[in-house]
């Protein structure tokens, strides 16, 4: 009776470890492409933003550039204003002057 004892215990194990052998492979097979397909995500997610970030980048650029552009042409309508002052006070004074004469 010991020795039926003894080789059903041996047939379970044995079935038992190839069994769990092949489960234990299908686990780390499933996690292992899991961990890949998420490292693609992030790889996507990644590459995503580095797009945006360059978009962003040629956006600000050209923000700047208009700014710099409005910012030189304000400057010169403002040294046009100052010089249509001094004429207009040229000519408001020679107008004065052409009066009393």
């Amino acid at each position: 009776m010991e020795q039926y004892t003894t080789i059903v215990v041996t047939l379970i194990t044995v079935l038992t470890s190839a069994g769990a052998w092949q489960f234990y492979q299908k686990r780390l097979k499933l996690k292992y492409e899991s961990q890949k397909d998420e490292r693609s995500d992030q790889n996507l997610y990644r590459d995503d933003l580095r797009e945006r970030v360059a978009i962003l980048e040629e956006k600000l650029e050209q923000s700047y550039n208009e700014k710099q552009k409005v910012n030189n042409e304000l400057t010169e309508v403002k040294t046009k204003l100052t010089e249509y002052k001094v004429r207009l006070e040229f000519l408001e004074k020679e107008n004065e002057r052409l009066k009393y004469k």
